[in-house]
């Protein structure tokens, strides 16, 4: 009997540990990893893709503006990369970097590929994975403004929603 009562206190307190293991480790780390620029008739396929979803209200992503006014010349496409590591044991799921907007900022969105708007970011656990922003802005937004952006950072780990915020300078 004295040797059962051992092996079950031995037991609960791995048990305990693990739990504690898991709930501190249970967060996303995320780094900036680049940006890239391209204007917007060097996307038109994309911009006229855009376009047309704002003016159907059926954009997936975040629109910062009512439509999509103009042609392509008047907007830069900004894609940023970010490196999302997950060192827990439980997995993240619905991620989703967001910019704080600023002015002239039309709309952004997050994807797994920078071809593919709005999946289903995951980041298994003990894994790490690039997520890509693309934010379209107007062109004549002040340069300074852009390099200092930051981007909220929001996903799910055990059902409850989790914020970071990011810089990128």
């Amino acid at each position: 009997m004295k040797y059962a009562a051992i092996f079950m206190a031995v037991l609960v307190a791995v048990g305990l540990m693990l739990g504690v293991y898991t709930y501190a480790n249970a967060h996303l780390t995320a780094a900036a990893v680049s940006m890239n620029a391209a204007q917007g008739f060097e996307k038109p396929e994309d911009f006229a893709a855009l376009q047309n979803a704002m003016d159907h209200n059926a954009l997936l992503g975040t629109a910062y503006a009512d439509s999509l006014p103009g042609s392509s010349l008047d907007y830069v496409f900004e894609t940023y990369t970010f490196r999302l590591r997950n060192g827990g044991l439980i997995g993240a799921e619905m991620v989703e970097i967001e910019p704080i907007p600023l002015e002239g900022d039309v709309l952004s969105y997050t994807t797994l590929d920078t071809a593919q708007v709005n999946a289903n970011l995951t980041v298994p656990a003990r894994k790490e994975r690039d997520a890509w922003c693309v934010v379209v802005h107007s062109a004549n937004q002040d340069e300074l403004l852009r390099r200092q952006r930051k981007f909220r950072v929001t996903y799910y780990m055990w059902g409850m929603a989790k914020t970071m915020t990011v810089s990128y300078q």
